[in-house]
């Protein structure tokens, strides 16, 4: 839907209709996964997506969830926020596993510290916030 003659009210439609869905996505109707990034993102530039924890799978390799929130903090204010369909995210971070180069990514392990093994327990994907523009198409 384009507008082409450049009446405000079609635009104004538009964004409206894009309101009520922000506002759905805070109701208890939408099933909505919320990852909050704390201020080491700054630093790092990158969002990171645990997919594993103690062998078994987590995160977004197990969210029920219709959507992904995925929120860049500066102390207590939100910077960033990236709203995905976890299906579209789920794939492209598929796709971001089997070949991290190509997107500047790394796998790394993270999370808590096993007792036994003395080793860290979550799998992560470390991933430049760059790249997320591409979880809509990851060929790009």
């Amino acid at each position: 839907m384009f507008n082409n003659d450049n009446k405000f009210d079609f635009d104004l439609q538009y964004g409206q209709a894009g309101e009520r869905w922000l506002r759905w996505l805070g109701t208890d109707q939408a099933k909505v996964e919320v990852k909050t990034e704390r201020d080491i993102w700054m630093t790092t530039k990158n969002a990171v997506f645990e997919f594993r924890s103690r062998g078994q799978p987590s995160g977004i390799c197990s969210t029920h969830a219709d959507y992904w929130s995925h929120i860049f903090m500066e102390k207590d204010q939100a910077v960033m926020v990236f709203t995905f369909r976890v299906i579209e995210l789920r794939d492209f971070l598929t796709l971001v596993y089997e070949n991290p180069s190509k997107y500047g990514a790394e796998i790394v392990l993270g999370g808590d510290i096993d007792p036994v093994t003395k080793e860290k327990t979550s799998g992560l994907i470390k991933l430049p916030i760059s790249q997320l523009y591409k979880v809509s198409n990851p060929y790009v």
